[in-house]
């Protein structure tokens, strides 16, 4: 069994009683908590020092473990209550911070994954590519950087590595790829809980205030992979708590008649195209969709739309620039009642992943235009712009289609 522990506490200096502000009537821990719900299975510990968070766990149906207040970081905290509750050294568990109410299920699944595959690992977690300069020289945006084993090297508030040539005269130029923000989420045995409580603080941790520096003094690995999705920023300071308000605020909002999921290969060029124009033209049409893309891949996660998408999405006058990559999950299959594949590549990779139950939601984009006389849309990834422009075309005509179909 999984266990995902949520660590809480109500002593956060930038947002007192954190865990117990309202987001859209209930308070942020039980966000958190219904994050950890989605990962089917696993047993649910909320990890706090205040029984006023220890009264919501309960409401909401979790146990809730009372531990000393005196813990100095969430890992010591969890392991107090992996000695109160017996946990065999070899119990895996997932380090859920208790101000993460947007963490994804996919995310969770990736760490626990790192984890077991990495048997010379004490611990796990994420990271993300940082495309911003902003990002990059934000202190509260933790930078790590990684050996060939995939294992931590160091982590750190500044930015790292430092890019010399590129910032030589001006820190305005962000190398692509060149640094990745570690996320607070982690994987590791209750045994490593333990040995982390025993060991003392390292300098380094005191210096940066990270306490996942105090396994790497003491020569403990973590392993580091690259997250599945983007992820949202935890809720910090007073700006993350009205960013996250009013996404649950969209959310109760966002009545939708339809949901439709475009799928090509890496999520970088076709889909991330048909989704921005799908967007455009339901708006027009005053149709209520929920669209978003994916891939059939996960070797892309996390990135930009590609260059040449980006390029032709500017000159049609379609929004890609938030897109992130992201691979296809399980839970899509349910989500979305229509998912529309690219080629019959994307067909296959779909049929072999999707439940029998929800297979007739597997459609080629083109079975919406068969007056153009072919099935699928060319993949332009490495191509000029005008192999852009020439699948473009073909996903206008696929998603005029559909948009026609849907209105009939």
């Amino acid at each position: 069994m999984i266990t995902i522990a949520i660590p809480a506490r109500m002593k956060a200096t930038r947002l007192p009683n954190k865990p117990l502000l309202d987001i859209v009537g209930r308070p942020l821990i039980a966000h958190v908590i219904d994050c950890a719900r989605r990962f089917d299975g696993a047993q649910i510990v909320v990890a706090t020092d205040d029984l006023r968070i220890a009264e919501v766990a309960e409401r909401e149906g979790v146990m809730a473990v009372l531990t000393r207040s005196d813990h100095a970081t969430g890992s010591d905290r969890l392991a107090e209550v992996a000695d109160r509750l017996e946990w065999t050294d070899d119990q895996i568990v997932v380090n859920l911070q208790g101000d993460e109410p947007l963490m994804p299920l996919s995310c969770l699944h990736a760490v626990v994954a790192a984890l077991k595959e990495d048997s010379g690992a004490a611990a796990a977690t994420l990271a993300m590519r940082i495309d911003s300069i902003a990002e990059a020289l934000d202190p509260n945006a933790v930078k790590v950087v990684s050996d060939a084993q995939s294992r931590a090297l160091y982590f750190s508030r500044a930015p790292i590595p430092w890019p010399r040539d590129a910032w030589r005269e001006s820190q305005r130029v962000l190398p692509d790829g060149a640094l990745r923000r570690h996320l607070g989420l982690y994987a590791y045995r209750a045994g490593t809980l333990r040995r982390f409580a025993a060991l003392p603080p390292a300098p380094l941790e005191s210096i940066e205030s990270l306490e996942q520096l105090r396994l790497l003094h003491h020569g403990l690995k973590i392993a580091v992979r690259d997250t599945p999705e983007a992820i949202p920023p935890g809720v910090d300071t007073p700006e993350d708590l009205a960013r996250v308000r009013a996404h649950f605020v969209g959310e109760q909002k966002q009545q939708v008649d339809h949901r439709w999921l475009f799928m090509c290969l890496g999520n970088i060029c076709r889909s991330p195209l048909a989704a921005a124009y799908a967007r455009k033209c339901a708006a027009e049409q005053g149709l209520r969709v929920h669209v978003e893309s994916a891939g059939t891949l996960s070797s892309h996660a996390g990135e930009r739309a590609d260059g040449g998408a980006r390029e032709l999405a500017a000159i049609e006058g379609v929004d890609v620039s938030q897109h992130r990559a992201r691979q296809v999950k399980i839970e899509d299959f349910e989500r979305f009642d229509r998912i529309l594949a690219m080629d019959d590549r994307n067909m296959a990779d779909l049929s072999k992943l999707c439940p029998p139950e929800h297979r007739h939601k597997l459609q080629l984009l083109l079975d919406y235009a068969p007056h153009i006389g072919r099935r699928t849309v060319p993949d332009p990834y490495g191509q000029p712009l005008s192999g852009f422009q020439r699948s473009y075309e073909l996903i206008v005509a696929g998603v005029d289609g559909l948009v026609m179909a849907t209105l009939k």
